[in-house]
């Protein structure tokens, strides 16, 4: 009887041994498989760099097509020729041709398409001649005069009386009288003045003088 009872409980106490293992073994298979790796040291520094600090970076530095159209400063165009202040051919020719001058048609001169009239007039005393140079027909760029005596002796004094015509009636609104007395007083030299806006240039050789007003 006490063998019976005592290979029972022996029985027993094996019985709830191995079943303690199984489920020991069991629970600790279920953690295993619900943890997550860790990632090592390597493997963060293996990662690549986010796409918006890429697009960053290449937004703060300029293209190579935006370099080739980088915009170039034009340079500034000249400025146009300065006329005399309130003159036009008109006034000049028309005048000449009340002392006796005979003017000709406008002509197209040099590259620039520039208009030139040119009144001459002969007498016994000397030669004298004019040539109006504008850009249009309601303005004028240059007026140069000259004379030529047939005495060279003379030639100051035909200069002062033509010579001060062309520079009082070609400088309207300018100082006409001004200009005039500067010149009968510098005829014969080679010097320079400015009167009202007009530059006036005094010179000639033996025999000739000449004016040049622009």
């Amino acid at each position: 009887m006490r063998a019976t009872l005592l290979a029972a409980t022996l029985a027993m106490a094996i019985l709830i041994v191995a079943g303690c293992g199984e489920e020991g073994a069991g629970q600790g298979s279920g953690h295993e498989s619900d943890a997550e790796p860790r990632p090592t040291p390597q493997a963060k520094q293996k990662q690549p760099k986010k796409a918006e600090s890429v697009k960053g970076e290449v937004a703060k530095k300029p293209s190579q097509e935006q370099h080739q159209h980088k915009a170039v400063p034009k340079p500034e165009p000249e400025g146009a020729p300065r006329n005399i202040p309130g003159l036009t051919p008109q006034h000049v020719y028309l005048n000449l041709e009340n002392r006796g001058f005979k003017c000709s048609e406008p002509k197209l001169m040099g590259p620039d398409n520039e208009v030139r009239w040119t009144c001459e007039k002969q007498e016994a005393q000397g030669e004298y001649l004019v040539e109006i140079n504008s850009s249009d027909a309601n303005s004028v760029r240059l007026v140069e005069a000259r004379v030529i005596s047939h005495e060279p002796a003379r030639a100051d004094a035909l200069a002062q009386d033509f010579l001060g015509y062309i520079a009082r009636t070609s400088s309207e609104g300018g100082q006409p009288e001004e200009a005039k007395a500067w010149l009968e007083h510098n005829v014969g030299s080679k010097v320079s003045a400015e009167f009202g806006g007009v530059s006036y240039t005094l010179g000639g050789t033996a025999g000739s003088r000449f004016l040049e007003l622009e």
